[in-house]
């Protein structure tokens, strides 16, 4: 009995394990024929050293393909499935994979110069040491990737999720302080803060004796008695 059961679970690994990455020969033929194939079937296939370059593979199906040395500059991959992937100096300048899978693929030294990964998953991928120049992951998942060795310092992390990535770093960037505007030189209007005068300033003395100024040419000021103007003549108020 557990030799039939043991023969059967190594007939049943045998039939199965194929048919994990088991591409379809006609979907392969059409992308090598046409450069395209939208949602094919190329789950395991090999398409090493493959001229690839504008191909349009949206929501392809991927998985465990060899794209080793790959040309795909330019490729159009959004939404398509390459966990798994093998994607050792693969080009993929300036291709879209815009919400694309790509689970523990390894992109280590890969050139993804301007290569647009918005809003992709890429749990555990490897960027280690790659080309990451205007390289676009807003909005990705990147949690526990490795970046150790990657140049960040043009890429957009805008929104993406970094939990647990390693080897980020981000550059600081220097912001500039606007300097204070000098005042404009009005004629009249002094430019600079007007400074109080001391004896302005300082607290009021009460009973402070008045001295009063009399402007030269009006003379001396003349007593005001009933009966007599500014103008007229003293009257003499002594007794006779």
């Amino acid at each position: 009995m557990n030799r039939r059961l043991s023969f059967c679970s190594v007939v049943s690994f045998l039939l199965l394990a194929p048919m994990a990455h088991a591409y379809n020969p006609a979907d392969l033929k059409t992308l090598l024929a046409t450069n395209k194939c939208v949602g094919c079937d190329l789950s395991g296939a090999d398409l090493s050293r493959k001229k690839l370059a504008n191909a349009d593979l949206q929501a392809a199906n991927l998985v465990g393909a060899n794209l080793s040395g790959a040309n795909l500059t330019g490729a159009k991959l959004g939404g398509a499935n390459l966990t798994g992937a093998v994607v050792t100096k693969t080009n993929f300048t300036g291709a879209v994979l815009q919400a694309a899978s790509l689970i523990d693929v390894n992109f280590a030294s890969t050139n993804l110069t301007k290569t647009d990964f918005s809003y992709a998953n890429l749990v555990n991928t490897n960027f280690k040491t790659a080309i990451l120049s205007n390289t676009d992951l807003a909005g990705a998942n990147l949690a526990l990737a490795d970046f150790t060795g990657a140049n960040l310092s043009t890429t957009s992390l805008e929104r993406a999720n970094l939990v647990s990535a390693r080897g980020v770093i981000l550059p600081t960037r220097k912001i500039d302080v606007p300097a204070t505007p000098a005042l404009p030189n009005v004629p009249g209007k002094p430019s600079s803060p007007i400074v109080p005068n001391i004896e302005e300033s300082s607290p009021t003395i009460r009973n402070r004796p008045r001295v009063y100024r009399i402007p030269p040419g009006l003379g001396s000021p003349q007593r005001t008695v009933p009966g007599g103007t500014r103008n007229s003549a003293p009257i003499n108020l002594g007794n006779d």
